[in-house]
């Protein structure tokens, strides 16, 4: 049973039996884990305040073989993230970003990219940037690592390429996108303006973004239909959707 160290992003943190607590975390190094922190609950000694949710630190911990569980044996704190936390929207979108990790990651799968992706989201939201902005980021990239994401540009039925004035007609499924001919009548739509905000997201890194002029309209929408999309995939109903709804 080695002692490994990593680091890492607390997403929850929960009570443990009396002395315990149960926290959920994203390695660099070993993917999305849980693990028991003993006497985190009596004592702040070893731990202090690198627990708390979104907090980025320095984890070593023991993972025993064929354990669900790992054990946290100490907690550096690199940078935490809930202190930026003191509005009511910045903590519903710290909330949201760890909801979604915890849905859309698979246990002890490694992702150099989500864990990256996820840093810089949290870093951008704590230096004040537009959260309307950093958010459909974060999911965009989240589906498209999960391998849930559409392909936003080209006709899902005849294989045309949209033009950039073109809405984009949603299947039923949410997981298809068809031309102005092939579009069913009636069926939801996509607007140009969000495929481009889609477009500008995947093409380039978020602080580049966030130098620009962009527009909070389509991007909201671009939301919209991205929360119903991975609703869809996960088949679960996300707790934080109506509090980043209110904040919009």
């Amino acid at each position: 049973m080695p002692l490994v160290e990593s680091e890492a992003i607390i997403l929850r943190s929960t009570p443990f039996s009396e002395a315990d607590k149960l926290v959920s975390f994203l390695s660099r190094r070993f993917g999305r884990l849980r693990g028991v922190a003993p006497a985190a609950r009596k004592s702040r000694r070893r731990f202090g305040p690198a627990l708390e949710p979104l907090t980025h630190v320095r984890l070593w911990f023991f993972d025993r073989e064929n354990r669900e569980l790992v054990r946290l044996q100490e907690c550096e704190l690199i940078q935490p993230f809930w202190e930026g936390a003191t509005q009511y929207e910045s903590s519903v979108a710290l909330s949201h970003i760890a909801e979604l990790c915890e849905l859309l990651l698979p246990e002890r799968e490694p992702s150099e990219r989500t864990f990256r992706l996820t840093l810089m989201t949290l870093q951008t939201i704590r230096q004040g940037q537009p959260i309307w902005l950093a958010l459909p980021y974060f999911q965009l990239w989240s589906l498209r690592l999960a391998g849930w994401l559409p392909d936003l540009d080209r006709c899902s039925r005849c294989n045309r390429r949209l033009t950039e004035t073109e809405p984009g007609g949603v299947s039923s499924s949410l997981d298809q996108l068809f031309c102005s001919t092939c579009a069913l009548a009636g069926a939801r739509t996509l607007s140009a303006e969000s495929r481009r905000a889609a477009a500008q997201i995947l093409g380039q890194p978020l602080t580049r973004l966030v130098a620009q002029d962009s527009h909070k309209g389509p991007l909201l929408e671009l939301q919209r239909y991205l929360l119903d999309l991975i609703e869809h995939h996960a088949e679960h109903k996300l707790a934080t959707r109506e509090p980043l709804h209110e904040t919009a």
